[in-house]
């Protein structure tokens, strides 16, 4: 299977976890109430002074100023080495995140948690917007270090520490009270959808000539 079908697969699969979940949601399915109730009470378990003030400073890195501060970041680091394809790949993934999700939190209009929230937080609950966007632009540079990177040792590092901060951040939205399980999840899966359609589209259009002369450079060392 070569890493268009993969795209393609992966896209399905996400995109189709999504669904489920939206459609559990809306339709108040008991599923949802198991995984949100499972989510919630491995929250409370871990839940100390020590761990809530983790948590609330990993929400806050989150918040939508500390995504695009961040996002702007890696924009400007990537054109500054000459890789303004790959900037426009993270700008465009982050931007299409937050725009679908608000569109979807107001066609579901979940409302958020009634447990007491550790910060404050309005607008609707489902899906995530911190795990969707989030994901959508960190999964992005994962990305980016795939391809790009020749390091394993480096490459391998990154992606583990991007993907443990990912996880981290979806968290932190359960623990803090402000979002259920099965929003987080739907924000993951939404956002890594993204990231798929993103690279179908990108590697056929703007990152086609880019790629093609990182295989041809590849091919030239071997």
């Amino acid at each position: 299977m070569n890493a268009q079908h993969r795209a393609i697969w992966l896209t399905i699969l996400n995109y189709a976890v999504f669904i489920v979940l939206l459609i559990g949601v809306a339709t108040h399915a008991g599923f949802i109430t198991v995984i949100d109730h499972a989510g919630q009470q491995l929250a409370n378990r871990v839940t100390n002074p020590t761990m809530t003030k983790i948590m609330l400073t990993i929400t806050q890195s989150a918040n939508p100023l500390s995504l695009i501060a961040v996002t702007a970041l890696i924009i400007i680091l990537l054109i500054s080495t000459r890789q303004w394809r790959w900037g426009l790949f993270v700008g465009l993934a982050g931007g299409a995140a937050s725009l679908l999700n608000l569109i979807i939190k107001l066609i579901i209009q979940r409302a958020r948690p009634t447990l007491p929230h550790l910060i404050e937080q309005g607008g609707y609950s489902f899906p995530s917007g911190h795990s969707d966007s989030s994901i959508a632009i960190y999964g992005a540079l994962i990305l980016f270090l795939l391809v790009t990177q020749r390091s394993r040792w480096w490459r391998t590092t990154a992606v583990i520490l991007l993907t443990a901060f990912i996880l981290s951040i979806g968290f932190s939205r359960i623990y803090v009270h402000v979002h259920f399980p099965t929003d987080v999840l739907a924000g993951w899966f939404l956002g890594w959808g993204h990231i798929c359609v993103l690279w179908l589209i990108a590697r056929r259009t703007w990152l086609k000539n880019s790629l093609a002369e990182r295989q041809s450079a590849g091919r030239g060392r071997s």
